[in-house]
């Protein structure tokens, strides 16, 4: 009886170590994948579902390559740099890999975003934001609100976090940023 409790406790463990079952890593791990906007990444190499702004940049469009993942973490090499993206803040609103399907994307945004006028598109190359924006460029420039802050991309004000202890906000109408 101990010897089935110990199997069984063991299986347990192991099964929570793993955010993505190996079938579902090797898809990403076969994929072509890019960043979906600017990523902002801490000493270490740490991006955090809390989106901070502050740190070193990886652009949108960065190709993406997955290395493996852990439990709520995926690290990823892109943009010539190791990262390790972790979901810390935003389990309740999203599962793991809704949130990383968000922000490793199977179609490069920079097609894109070279559609936009060239003041949008020096704004989404910097990390700002300027008045008139549309959501979608917001998204490529400083990348997605927290979904703890900013349960929907709907609303008509998104919570982002400087750095770990001061937030600002973006505010949209119908014609974008105002």
């Amino acid at each position: 009886m101990k010897r089935a409790v110990v199997v069984v406790g063991i299986i347990a463990v192991a099964g929570c170590k793993a955010a993505l079952p190996p079938p579902v890593l090797q898809s990403y791990q076969s994929r072509t994948l890019y960043t979906c906007c600017n990523l902002h990444y801490e000493t270490g190499g740490d991006v955090y579902d809390a989106n901070y702004y502050d740190g070193t940049m990886i652009p949108l469009g960065s190709p993406a390559k997955v290395e493996s993942a852990g439990r709520n973490t995926v690290t990823f090499l892109a943009g010539g740099t190791m990262v390790r993206l972790q979901q810390a803040y935003t389990r309740e609103q999203q599962s793991f890999q809704q949130f990383l399907d968000t922000l490793l994307v199977p179609e490069d945004p920079k097609l894109k975003a070279a559609q936009f006028p060239r003041a949008v598109q020096a704004a989404i190359k910097d990390g700002r934001v300027e008045k008139g924006m549309t959501r979608e460029q917001v998204l490529m420039s400083l990348g997605y609100p927290p979904a703890h802050r900013t349960p929907s991309l709907n609303a008509p004000t998104w919570t982002y976090w400087y750095n770990h202890w001061v937030t600002y906000q973006v505010v949209f109408d119908d014609a974008g940023v105002v």
